[in-house]
This record gives C-alpha cells, sequence and structure tokens, in this order.
C-alpha cells in the first residue's frame, strides 16, 4: 500500500463504521441534494456513500491491470460482507472434467440429510475476477438459509482463458454434477443452478442447454440474480447507466469483454444465445432479480420475457434503489440478507411443488 494510501487508512476505517452504524435517516440527510437519480429512481444513500467511499481507493481506468481487480474485488468483500458464518461442512474438491481440473467448494449445512436438494453457484465477476473467496460468504449464507448443499464452481476466467472457457466449464460441471449427484446425497430431480451477473449468464447457458436436452436431468429451479444477457443489443439501461458513477459501467463492461471474449472462435456463437432454439416447457420456475442502477437492468427484464415466452413460471422483481453487486456489502446493506431469504423461500416452495407432483404422477 503506498504511503498516501497509508495516509487515508483512518479515514477510510472512520467511513466503514459510519456506514455499518449509521442510520437511514443519517445517511439520507448526509446525502441530501446530492442524491443521485436517473430514470424516476433514486440510489439507496447508504449505498452511494458506499461507492464514494471505494471511488477514492479506487486507482483510474488506465491503470486497471487483472492483479489489481480482482485482489481488490476479493478485498471489498472481505471488508463489507460481513462474517463468516459457519458451516457443518465446508470441502474444497476438484471437478475432474475432460483436459482439465477445476476447483470448487461445497457448503453443506445438514451431511446427515439423504435425497434433497442442492444448488450448483457460479459466482460473478464479468468472466475475468471472482472466485472460490470473493462468494465464499453469500454461499454460506444461502446453504444455511435453505438446508441445501451449495457447490461453489471455480471456472476458468480470463484473459488466461478467453471465450468460451467459462462457458464449456459451466456446462460440463452441470454434467459432472449429475454424473455424482450420489456423493452429495442429494436429489437428481432437485437440483438448483444459481449465479449472479456473469454466473447468472452461466446459470442461463445451462438452463438452456438442459431444455434442449443436452443433459439426462435438468434444473428444477433457476436462480438468477442481476443477469447479463452476452447476446443483448444496446438497452436503455446501458445507455442511461453507462456513464454513472455506480461501480458497474461502461469502462468496467468494456473493460472485462475485453479480458475475455476471442472474436476468432465463431463455432461457439451459439453459447452466447442459450435461449435460443429452446423447446417450450422445458425450463424450470425462474427466480430474477435486477436492480435499478445497474446497466443490464433491461436485459435481466428481456431474459425474463423471453423466458415467460417459453412457458416458464417467473418471478421477476427489481431492486429500484440498488446496484449492480450489492450483494457483496451485506454488513452495509441488510437488502442482501432479504435477498436470500426471499430466494430460499421461492426455491423452497417451488421445489416442494415439483416433488409433490412427482409423486402424485
Amino acid at each position: 500500500m503506498s504511503a498516501a494510501m497509508l495516509l487515508k487508512l483512518p479515514y477510510f476505517i472512520y467511513k466503514r463504521y459510519q456506514l455499518m452504524n449509521g442510520s437511514d435517516i443519517y445517511w439520507k440527510k448526509k446525502i441530501g441534494n446530492s442524491a443521485l437519480i436517473v430514470d424516476g429512481r433514486t440510489l439507496n444513500p447508504r449505498a452511494q456513500a458506499l461507492i464514494a467511499l471505494q471511488g477514492k481507493f479506487s486507482p483510474p481506468v488506465e491503470q486497471w491491470t487483472v492483479p489489481m481487480l480482482r485482489g481488490g474485488y476479493n478485498k471489498s468483500m472481505e471488508l463489507f460482507d460481513g462474517p463468516k458464518h459457519p458451516v457443518s461442512k465446508i470441502e474444497d474438491l476438484t471437478i475432474d472434467l475432460e483436459g482439465r481440473d477445476l476447483k470448487a467448494r461445497l457448503y453443506d449445512p445438514a451431511p446427515e440429510m439423504t435425497d434433497r436438494p442442492m444448488m450448483m453457484y457460479f459466482h460473478g465477476g464479468g468472466f475475468v475476477i471472482g472466485g472460490l473467496e470473493s462468494h465464499d460468504r453469500f454461499c454460506r449464507k444461502i446453504a444455511l438459509q435453505s438446508g441445501y448443499p451449495v457447490l461453489a464452481v471455480d471456472y476458468r476466467l480470463g484473459p488466461e482463458n478467453l471465450f468460451p472457457a467459462a462457458m464449456l466449464d459451466a456446462l460440463d460441471s452441470w454434467e459432472w454434477l449429475i454424473r455424482n449427484v450420489q456423493r452429495f446425497s442429494a436429489n437428481t430431480d432437485q437440483l438448483v443452478v444459481g449465479g449472479d451477473s456473469a454466473g447468472a449468464a452461466l446459470s442461463l447457458l445451462v438452463m438452456g442447454e438442459a431444455a434442449k436436452g443436452r443433459f439426462s436431468a435438468k434444473p428444477a429451479t433457476n436462480i438468477l440474480i442481476y443477469p447479463a444477457m452476452m447476446d443483448a443489443p444496446e438497452t436503455k439501461s446501458r445507455q442511461m447507466l453507462g456513464d454513472k458513477d455506480i461501480v458497474l459501467n461502461k469502462d468496467l463492461l468494456d473493460w472485462f469483454m475485453g479480458n475475455f471474449l476471442d472474436d476468432s472462435q465463431t463455432g461457439y456463437k451459439d453459447l452466447l444465445s442459450p435461449l435460443k432454439n429452446c423447446e417450450k416447457g422445458q425450463i424450470g420456475p425462474t427466480w430474477i432479480r435486477t436492480c435499478g442502477f445497474d446497466p443490464l437492468r433491461d436485459e435481466g427484464e428481456m431474459i425474463a420475457r423471453d423466458l415467460e415466452g417459453l412457458g416458464a413460471d417467473i418471478d421477476l422483481k427489481e431492486y429500484s434503489d440498488l446496484y449492480h453487486g450489492f450483494i457483496g456489502v451485506s454488513a452495509i446493506l441488510p437488502d442482501v440478507d432479504r435477498m436470500i431469504a426471499d430466494m430460499v423461500a421461492f426455491m423452497k416452495a417451488k421445489l416442494a411443488r415439483g416433488r409433490n407432483s412427482k409423486k402424485a404422477a
């Protein structure tokens, strides 16, 4: 850390304490007339203050490097995503695939249980940053609140592994889970796929390919947190929010794609349009959450419409005053834990309905 950054450290510690402990009324007054308002939505004052604080410690775009952003992302999660809640069983394991091995982490809150649902989770990070550590706290919470084992997948990232590496890893990991489901005492008919941002895009790919009959088991339920469409047109939300100070903006989106996409891989273009040619009625209930201050907001809504057109049961909600990436700041925003509770309630209800339907049949 530079001398200049060290001098700022006491200020950072004080502001972090204020963010964690100041009342909503305090932050609303503090932000006051400087509140960010776009498209009829007002950014959560505490979130706006957090973004401003992080901005004081962020280098300019021209100085960004992959190691720098990866380290900063993990550090942000460590500082702002609350405690690491204990889980009965946490195991680092290897997903052995053809030609490569992937790291993964199992969070099992009830190892003694059998014949149960299980989630495979893909982390966000623009296909360039993020991993098992960045989303460790988040996956613990899902496992603890649901009672289901959660398997987080450390898929390959760019620029070391360009498109379609992450996509192939997601598809092959799902197939691996189906083959190894007994290892986790899980029920093949009760598997869930989920992810945030880039991870939600990978989940959407798994859903789409499963709907086309690629796998012997389809996700029973799907979880998409501010999902991205790889083939999305220029949307209104990208135009309106791309130049705003809201963490994910045009600069970061362009940087991510510049470190991941490989235009020469034309043979894999279909992986960028996962719902194309899907058979109607083959996609399970899907929970989608978007944010008002997210350039990808419209893409989440487009995905919801496409899935409804394919006959899927959709639960779509927008957090109008929050921003892309908010799931990593649960120590600051109580909305994160409320969102997880909502997600878990959806999964439990839909999985129970599916299990009862199979029994009746």
